[in-house]
């Protein structure tokens, strides 16, 4: 018997492909200074639902979404990205494995831009999320309450707060890349990471 979560689960993602498609007829428009509540092209990792989730709701905002099918972003980095961002580079945002962000963020130090948030999820098997807020929560208005208030739908609480993201942050960041080094993850855990690249 399906529950209700795993309904509302199941619509979003038999919504992706046709959002998807929507949203991709619309890349060609101009993009002007980025509104409340616009959102600047998203990508996705295919293999989370809780990626998925985030992707139809900000696709459903008219945003262009790129899904990695396996993780890997080299086929929509030389196909959209990389061409894109030569030109003019862009806000990305996304919610992806960690391995995606850290690729993409040396990728664009050439662009000038730069990773302006960055909330990172633990997801444990029996359904139970841990989240960390590393850069950025605060300009978007979410706070490790929302998220842990939100419960199983935190993907709902990512996606709102993505959107609301002013796309650029004040400060200049020094130091590191907070996505190069990987936890060690308890058995069973998969890391997630929302993000926006500016």
């Amino acid at each position: 018997m399906i529950n209700r979560r795993e309904f509302i689960e199941a619509a979003a993602v038999a919504a992706l492909p046709a959002m998807a498609g929507a949203s991709q007829r619309n890349e060609g428009r101009t993009q002007g200074p980025r509104k409340p509540g616009a959102c600047p092209a998203v990508l996705i990792d295919e293999r989370y639902r809780e990626s998925r989730s985030v992707g139809a709701r900000l696709a459903a905002r008219g945003a262009p979404l790129h899904a990695l099918p396996d993780g890997d972003v080299t086929q929509v980095w030389r196909e959209h990205l990389g061409p894109a961002w030569r030109e003019r580079p862009v806000t990305l945002t996304g919610l992806t494995a960690r391995p995606a962000l850290f690729c993409l963020e040396q990728l664009v130090t050439g662009c000038g831009l730069r990773v302006v948030f960055h909330v990172e999820h633990l997801v444990h098997r029996e359904g139970r999320t841990e989240h960390r807020l590393l850069r950025g929560a605060d300009a978007a208005g979410l706070s490790l309450r929302d998220l842990t208030l939100a419960g199983w739908l935190w993907p709902a609480r990512m996606a709102e707060a993505l959107a609301a993201h002013p796309g650029k942050s004040g400060r200049v960041r020094f130091g590191p890349s907070e996505a190069a080094l990987s936890p060690t993850l308890p058995a069973g855990t998969q890391l997630l990471t929302s993000w926006i690249i500016a």
